[in-house]
């Protein structure tokens, strides 16, 4: 829910100097003093300890605060919500052992200690309790989460994603040279041969489909596996990409959890396929590899989403049981899959998320309908 009063994190420690005291504000006939900005920021660093609030920077922040705190305490009585001291004084407590990690009986303690003015926090979190019961009492009741809506969210949510694998080669601009057709002459040759021999420089990458932006998206939402297109003209030459492998991973897939035995080693090119003729499995794989003399397995659990690209294809092809290999500067990576744990959209959890966001931009809206109501006049900038 939209918090009004946020507590600055960034602080510069201030003393309260013997000022004239001088009106900034006033909210609907109450005023707003120089020395009630000051006491605001003097209770922040109490509060904080250590950290310090930069003064001018602090000011107009806490004057829209200490504003918005009189507009819905108004609203409060105009809606005869009420506040008991009960509610009031266990969410101060909730609110200082929740923060700064103290038990119950600590509180006491820590305000004297920091010298921390409790009316001062007494009224900030009367407020947003107050703000909590205006919201139950204007918004809650209004709410509502149609099944179309969900159903669109969770369509959304569960597209399909493409991992592509591709060859990009680059060819610049070069002088008295026809750089477009060396381009073509190369498209020729891929087309025609699965390995040319080439000069020009190559970078291979795998990349997720809808984290892409611009032209390479576009460029590669049209290809399938071993498509080659181009020349693309960027700003230093021309540029041939030839899609390698092209995977579509469904939300499902992507949102499940794997659990996995890995053992890392040295060179050793052949361990691999020693492992399958052993017909290896997730109940065997510890035993094998003591057999062997390798490092002890390690068995870990990772959503797909978290892995790699490269891993995100490697797994979308492999079964449950199968060993796959991963080799990167002469280590090679064994690992087994073992299990796929689903973790499907639960619908409740989709609802409740979107009744929070309705909720929030409501509030902001209702928020914004009261400071217009509000009779707000500045008497010092």
């Amino acid at each position: 829910m939209y918090k009004i009063l946020i507590l600055l994190l960034i602080v510069l420690p201030l003393r309260l100097l013997a000022t004239e005291i001088e009106i900034i504000a006033d909210v609907n006939g109450e005023p707003i003093s120089n020395l009630d900005i000051e006491k605001r920021i003097n209770f922040i660093n109490s509060l904080f300890g250590t950290q310090s609030v930069d003064r001018k920077e602090a000011k107009p922040q806490i004057l829209r605060e200490l504003i918005d705190e009189i507009i819905i305490v108004n609203e409060a009585q105009r809606l005869n919500i009420k506040l008991s001291n009960e509610e009031l004084d266990n969410a101060i407590i909730l609110f200082l052992t929740q923060s700064f990690k103290l038990k119950a009986n600590e509180v006491d303690q820590y305000i004297e200690k920091h010298n921390i003015d409790l009316g001062i926090l007494r009224k900030q979190i009367k407020c947003q309790l107050l703000w909590s019961k205006i919201i139950e009492v204007r918004i809650v009741p209004f709410i509502n989460i149609s099944d179309k809506e969900v159903d669109d969210v969770k369509r959304q949510t569960e597209k399909p994603d493409y991992l592509i694998t591709f060859q990009e080669f680059i060819i610049p601009d070069q002088k008295d040279k026809d750089v477009y057709g060396i381009a073509e002459d190369l498209v020729k040759k891929l087309r025609n041969s699965n390995n040319p021999e080439s000069p020009i420089k190559m970078r291979k990458a795998t990349v997720n489909l809808s984290q892409l932006k611009g032209k390479l998206k576009s460029v590669l939402e049209g290809l399938e596996t071993n498509d080659i297109a181009g020349p693309f003209s960027f700003s230093e030459g021309y540029s041939v990409i030839k899609v390698i492998d092209k995977v579509q991973l469904n939300h499902a897939l992507l949102e499940s959890t794997l659990k996995l035995k890995q053992i890392v080693v040295e060179g050793s090119e052949s361990l691999f396929s020693n492992f399958k003729e052993q017909k290896v499995n997730c109940l065997n794989f510890d035993k094998l590899a003591d057999d062997f003399k390798l490092p002890n397995a390690k068995e870990f659990e990772i959503k797909m989403r978290d892995l790699n690209p490269d891993l995100q294809i490697l797994f979308s092809k492999t079964s449950v049981n199968e060993i796959v290999e991963l080799r990167e500067n002469g280590t090679a990576k064994l690992m087994m899959l073992c299990d796929i744990k689903s973790n499907a959209a639960d619908i409740e959890a989709i609802k409740q998320q979107m009744y929070q966001q309705k909720i929030m931009i409501q509030s902001n809206l209702l928020l914004d309908d009261m400071r217009k109501n509000a009779a707000v006049s500045y008497r010092y900038s």
